[in-house]
């Protein structure tokens, strides 16, 4: 019998093994990506616009519903509860202006409508706001500073909150076509959504119907 002989090329190329080399493989990328993700989500750093700093959409106590369903930016159905940070980084809810229409103002800086409309809700925070009524900016996912700039360009002394996130403008159904406005009786229920720039004529109508 003749003896094998060693090979003479022992660090040459493996031969390919077939598919279910290649599988398992792939099957390991794909459970290390997995798990990368579930670590950076249950790690996410505190700060960053979600549940764990006490911003965004928060619970509406049962005492504060008076439709008995769940809060929905809808007519006749509760406001969603938001906690923001104003421009000076207090909390501040919505729930903190019960007993006043509140004019919900959804806007940024770089929308042009939103510029337009904001002399005339300012004019309209001057003539009536008080403890019956208020205008609130809600500024969509900018900087303080851009917010700040905005404020202090148009004389704004109405609250601004930012919505760094984008969570509270999800909940109340708002896109990237701003302005939105939505009306809040000061029981905090909806009554309105104005899509677009609020016309002089809406907010003429506002307070003659609301505030007087």
């Amino acid at each position: 019998m003749t003896d094998e002989l060693p090979d003479d090329r022992p660090h040459r190329r493996r031969e390919y093994s077939g598919p279910a080399s290649t599988l398992g493989v792939a099957a390991l990328v794909v459970l290390v990506v997995g798990l990368a993700i579930w670590l950076f989500e249950i790690r996410a750093p505190a700060g960053t616009g979600g549940a764990d700093d006490g911003f965004g959409v928060v619970d509406l106590p049962a005492a504060l519903n008076p439709t008995g369903k769940k809060p929905v930016a809808e007519p006749g159905r509760a406001a969603p509860n938001f906690a923001l940070g104003d421009l000076d980084g207090e909390r501040t809810e919505l729930a903190d202006f019960r007993g006043r229409h509140v004019l919900l103002n959804f806007w940024a800086s770089w929308c042009g409508p939103c510029r337009g409309e904001t002399p005339d809700l300012q004019a309209l925070q001057q003539r009536a706001g008080g403890a019956s009524f208020t205008v609130i900016g809600v500024n969509q996912q900018e900087s303080p500073g851009d917010a700040r700039s905005f404020a202090e360009q148009f004389g704004v002394t109405y609250p601004v909150l930012l919505d760094r996130s984008g969570e509270v403008s999800n909940a109340f159904r708002v896109g990237r076509g701003l302005p939105v406005s939505v009306l809040v009786s000061p029981e905090g229920v909806v009554l309105r959504t104005y899509i677009g720039r609020v016309s002089a004529e809406d907010l003429a109508a506002i307070e003659a119907e609301y505030l007087e």
